[in-house]
This record gives structure tokens, sequence and C-alpha cells, in this order.
């Protein structure tokens, strides 16, 4: 595996996790190049990861023509077919495992650099690529943060998946992506609906309530593998862990700050990205490319009104509906960020030991509830039936690991949580 500094240095190194040997950079200073503990670079997702040594990102392999497929399918719906990773500069950022990267480097770039501060994921990286025998690419791995990563030059290809969130130093990262795409290039990112969102949102609060307050860590992983081994069961085409699951969503503190609209992307990028593709793919282009020119390309703007159109069918992966005109829409969505921030606020006071205030937010998120099971309901019985199920349990005094256990309607609901977004950095003829 080789590693390099972010002025480009590069050399092989034999990655030792009790005592890492890679590059960091040093923020403000002539000399950019130190040696030191990763563990020391902390914040939000990353200081939950490094206090438990977790990387909870890692997916099944063992058939590695299917995680090769499933990784083309995605870059391939996006308008990233194998050719477009050929001989061009490809960074990703937050890989993880370092799994996914592994197609692209299959795919022979002339360049793939991967930003990871993580020790755990940059140990996994270098297992993935130990035992990746199909040629590729080798990387060049930077164990810092986004926020230090200063190359000399920008890139073809920008990905970032499942990572950032909607938060304002999140919005700046964001920007900082988009610097870093050539003209002509790509960025990809993650969007997460406020409506796709839902399901794990209440999954998330479940799990506080059933978790006793002198549970060790393992412990608390058991007790919530054990309560939502049956939702998760559901997902037949699931790649990763129930534990990875349980350490990513419910026991990560910062796992509701990962909601980002598109509006959101939309706004931090400005007019410097457009809109290239979605997966799920929810909108379409019936317009003349000769009309495309100018102001009227517009693509952002159309995309932004598809989602508008279609906030509902992120609602539960396993159904499709008609699209819906954007004011009925928008009282939906209303309902949906109005019980994200609800969440918010019931998980602060539950990290605060209030009573008084769980006790009101409680009360708020059930009436919360209510709305959003009538809108849904008028949309599709099953999603009253879930929701209404869901109210249930949650109104209960007490929640318990067999209530979780026994939601079978509310149990398989999962949203399309993950939308892909390519957008393009235009030439600038």
């Amino acid at each position: 595996m080789r590693y390099t500094d972010v002025r480009g240095r590069s050399d092989e190194r034999n990655y030792d996790s009790a005592h890492l040997s890679v590059t960091m950079a040093s923020v403000g200073t002539e000399e950019t190049i130190v040696t030191g503990d990763v563990g020391t670079i902390v914040g939000g997702h990353l200081e939950y990861y490094t206090a438990h040594g977790l990387a909870p990102v890692a997916y099944r392999t063992d058939d590695l023509r299917a995680h090769l497929e499933r990784r083309d399918s995605l870059y391939r719906s996006l308008g990233l077919p194998p050719a477009a990773f050929k001989g061009v500069r490809v960074l990703e950022v937050a890989p993880g495992t370092g799994q996914n990267s592994l197609y692209v480097a299959h795919c022979r770039p002339a360049s793939l650099d991967l930003v990871e501060p993580n020790p755990a994921g940059l140990s996994a990286i270098a297992a993935a690529y130990d035992a990746f025998l199909l040629p590729h690419t080798i990387p060049a791995v930077h164990a810092v943060r986004l926020e230090e990563f200063a190359p000399k030059s920008t890139f073809d290809i920008v990905l970032c998946e499942n990572w950032l969130g909607g938060l304002p130093r999140e919005m700046m990262l964001i920007k900082k992506l988009t610097s870093l795409v050539a003209p002509g290039g790509v960025l990809v990112l993650t969007v997460v609906p406020l409506s796709g969102f839902f399901a794990n949102v209440m999954r998330k609060l479940l799990a506080h309530r059933i978790l006793p307050p002198d549970l060790d860590f393992e412990a608390q992983t058991e007790l919530l593998v054990q309560a939502f081994a049956p939702h998760l069961a559901t997902l037949a085409d699931m790649t990763r862990s129930h534990r990875d699951w349980v350490h990513d969503c419910l026991l990560n503190p910062h796992y509701l700050n990962v909601a980002l609209p598109l509006e959101a992307v939309l706004g931090a990028v400005g007019g410097e990205l457009e809109a290239l593709a979605t997966l799920p793919r929810f909108g379409s282009e019936w317009r003349w490319f000769k009309a495309m020119t100018g102001a009227r390309r517009s693509f952002n703007e159309g995309l932004g009104a598809a989602y508008r159109r279609n906030i509902h069918n992120f609602v539960d992966y396993r159904h499709v509906w008609p699209e819906r005109a954007t004011d009925a829409n928008a009282e939906l969505d209303r309902a949906f960020h109005a019980i994200h921030a609800a969440a918010l606020a019931w998980q602060t006071a539950w990290r605060n030991g209030d009573r008084a205030a769980i006790a009101s937010r409680t009360g708020e998120i059930g009436g919360h509830l209510e709305e959003i099971a009538a809108h849904l309901a008028a949309l599709d019985g099953r999603l009253g039936t879930a929701v209404t199920e869901l109210i249930d349990v949650w109104t209960a005094p007490s929640v318990t690991v067999p209530m979780i256990r026994k939601m079978d309607h509310f149990g398989a609901l999962f949203g399309r949580e993950t939308v892909y977004l390519s957008m393009t950095r235009p030439l600038g003829l």
C-alpha cells in the first residue's frame, strides 16, 4: 500500500495499527509533514469511530464479482461507465473500509487518492488491497481530514458517499469538494431526504428507549442487534452485518445529523456544478437538446422540481407511486422536517437526562406521527398501517425488545434513505 502526503511525496510502507507510519498534514505551517497518531484527529463521526475502534461499513465481498457489479451498476446509473475512470485523476473522500474503491482502482485511473483519517478504516483499506488480486491502480492514502487535505491539483472525478450531512460545517466541506472538481469533471455525493430518513430516525429513538443506562458498548450492541434483527431481515440485498448497522445508525451519536436534503446540496454548490444523474432516478428530461443553452440549461432547477414531486417516493424503498403535486408534497415534507427537528431535541433531552423534556418531546413526536400517518394513509393504506403500529409502540409507557421485534408492519418499512447524485463542472467554453 502506498501512503502519500498532501504534497504528493510517496513511499511504500507497511501499515501498523499500533504505530501509524502514515503521513498527516500539519495545518498553518511551512513544515506540512508530520508523523503521529491519527487517533488524535477527532470530531463528529470520527470521534465516535476512533473511540470504539470502528469502521462500521464493511461489506460482504466473498462474491467479489457481485460486489464489483454493484459498484458498476451504481456508477453507470450516475453517468460514469468504466471508461470514465480509466486514465483520469480520481479522489475519494471518506472511503471507510476502501472496499468500494476497489472497483474504481480496477478501472485503472491514472491516479486514485483516498482521504481517510480513521485508523480502523486505514487498517481495513490496507487489508482490502492486500487481498485484491485483480489488476488495479495502487491508491495513495492520505491519513488526514478533508479540512486538512491540500492537493496541488484538481481531480476529474471526486467521490464522497454516506458521510456528509446538513450541518453548517458540512456545507463548507461540500463547497471544498466542489472546488476540487476539475473543469468537465464529476462530483458524486449522497443526499438524504427527510422522507427517506424517517423510518430510521424513529428506529434511532426507539433504540434509546430500550437501552438500560448501565450497559457497556458491547452489551448495547448485542441488545440492539437482537431487537432490530427482524427488521433488518426484511432487507434481502443488505451487504453489511447487523452489528455494523447498529454501530453506524443506532449507537452513533451523530447519526441524526446525516440528513441532507437535495436543496441543501444545490445551494452549497451554487452555480458551479450542474446535475448529471441520480440513483434512484426520479427525474426525466424531455426537452430538445438544442434548447439547452445559457440560462435554459437549468439542470439543477429541473432536478429540484422533480425531487419535490417525488418526496413521497423516498418513504418506502419497496414501492413507487405516481408523482404528486408539489403543494401536496410540501405539506408532507414539512411534517418530516418537523419530526426530525423534534427527534434531535428528544435526543438532546435524553443525553441530558432531562425527564420533563423527554416526556414533552415524546408527546410532541407522537403528534407528528399522527400527522404523518394521516398523510401516508391517504397515499397508501399499507403505509398508514405501518405508522399506526409505530405510534402504538412509541406512545407506550415503556418500550421493550419484544415490542420492537414484533413490529410486523413498521419493521419492514425502510426508506430510500441514500440518494446518489452526480454533478459536473461545465467546461466554461
